[in-house]
């Protein structure tokens, strides 16, 4: 009698970990597909943030700008044989359609998680967003579900900002690392087996300049550093002052919180607005981009 009772419960146990494990199984096919479309319908393409207003950012007003000036620019096919004005026109028009696209996707996703923070408040987030939440919080290395965190990562950085470091680090695009691994920013990498350019003058095998297969992975590294590193966290904290007084982003103001971006300092911040002022970079954050308006 005792057997047949310890038959039937060892049965029971033996079907509960089936409904354990058939559980689990469910929930980790179902979170493998939820990724994949938060994946899919995140940042581009995704029908939620088509036709957007972009509220509590800024609105690209001027597309048509960029073109021009890539078009009248790219004839020079020979760089090495242009003036130095003429190649820091060919410099500026190659970037400037990047950064253009890396600043809209960020725009995007800006937008997208005013939306989600919406949801939140409302207490009617779904699954996708929750996820789309998720993957943001990783993407800029939020911890805790810090949404006011997040919140001040996800924004721009101002065209004349971009370009004048950019003309800084890659001597105008003429630099070897420039040339041999699209490094336009001096972006280092540590590690013996981490892949990058080895600086000639640097007795440190260790110490490399980060390569990428393309400018447009470079721009977007530059950036992702920008909004995600503790160093420019006063960076961050000034753009979201100038945000909540409704003012442009420009790279003039938002400079003066890099001094740790080079060992120089203060030096290297006033050598970027040297660059800014001189090539009338400025115009950028002005001409390509319109205050929406909207406080946060």
């Amino acid at each position: 009698m005792l057997k047949t009772k310890n038959k039937k419960n060892s049965k029971k146990l033996h079907n509960s970990y089936h409904y354990i494990i058939g559980f689990c199984l469910s929930f980790v096919i179902l979170n493998f597909f939820v990724e994949k479309i938060a994946n899919k319908y995140e940042g581009k393409n995704n029908p939620q943030v088509q036709n957007i207003r972009f509220n509590h950012a800024q609105n690209y007003e001027s597309e048509k700008n960029i073109n021009s000036i890539v078009k009248n620019n790219n004839n020079n096919s020979n760089f090495q044989n242009l003036t130095i004005k003429e190649k820091k026109k060919q410099f500026i028009a190659n970037l400037l359609p990047i950064i253009h696209s890396e600043n809209y996707d960020i725009l995007q996703k800006r937008d997208l998680f005013f939306k989600i923070e919406k949801k939140i408040q409302n207490n009617n987030l779904n699954v996708l967003e929750a996820a789309i939440l998720k993957k943001l919080f990783n993407e800029y290395k939020v911890k805790n579900n810090n949404l006011a965190e997040l919140k001040k990562r996800i924004d721009i950085v101002p065209i004349s900002l971009v370009i004048a470091q950019a003309a800084i680090e890659s001597g105008w695009g003429t630099s070897r690392f420039a040339i041999e691994g699209n490094a336009y920013f001096g972006q280092k990498v540590i590690g013996k087996k981490t892949k990058g350019i080895k600086p000639i003058e640097n007795k440190d095998p260790l110490i490399k300049v980060r390569a990428f297969a393309t400018l447009n992975n470079s721009v977007k590294a530059y950036l992702n550093n920008l909004n995600t590193h503790f160093a420019y966290n006063n960076f961050r904290k000034s753009r979201t002052e100038l945000r909540s007084f409704g003012k442009t982003l420009e790279g003039e103001v938002l400079v003066d919180q890099l001094n740790k971006y080079s060992e120089l300092g203060n030096e290297y911040v006033y050598n970027v607005k040297k660059i800014i002022t001189k090539n009338n970079l400025n115009k950028f954050d002005f001409i390509e981009y319109k205050s929406a308006g909207i406080k946060d």
